[in-house]
């Protein structure tokens, strides 16, 4: 079981290296060739618009995270004054 969670963090920390490193390489957009025939565009991923959702997701679970964090350290704050006294 302690081998799963390792295995589990480890590939969970590289995704995140991964992602961070890919959000900081700024985009090279491809010139897009009109064919003579119509001019009709190539289909392409809407990579902007992925970027916005995961930064919105980014930001919401950060903020979440934060409360979360604050929730723990008060907490342990109100055990340790308990000790305390």
């Amino acid at each position: 079981m302690q081998n799963l969670f390792l295995e589990l963090t480890l590939l969970v920390s590289l995704a995140t290296i991964v992602y961070l490193m890919s959000a900081a390489i700024p985009r090279i957009e491809d010139k897009k060739e009109e064919e003579d025939n119509g001019g009709s565009k190539r289909s392409s991923l809407p990579l902007d618009k992925l970027d916005e959702v995961l930064l919105k997701f980014k930001d919401k679970f950060l903020r979440k995270m934060k409360v979360f964090v604050m929730k723990i350290d008060n907490l342990i704050s109100k055990q340790l004054r308990s000790k305390k006294d």
